[in-house]
């Protein structure tokens, strides 16, 4: 377990009470799994066309295991 210190919470609070951008508040919002059932993610073209080929990918059976795709990635960092 990380030792958290009460220095490091009064840190955090006092930094999002100074936050004034919307999109990192929704960002902290969804990193500490607060109830937030209206988000709505914008995607741009891109982004949904490589979402679509995924789940082509999916269905098709081309998936890595955890080890596989950890595998690759150790691969890829050690070039």
């Amino acid at each position: 377990m990380i030792d958290l210190k009460p220095e490091h919470k009064k840190n955090l609070i006092d930094k999002i009470k100074r936050v004034n951008d919307k999109h990192i508040i929704d960002e902290i919002y969804r990193l500490l799994d607060i109830d937030f059932n209206d988000t709505v993610y914008v995607t741009n073209d891109r982004q949904k066309k490589a979402i679509s080929q995924a789940q082509e990918q999916i269905k098709s059976g081309q998936i890595l295991s955890d080890k596989e795709a950890n595998e690759e990635i150790d691969k890829w960092l050690n070039k």
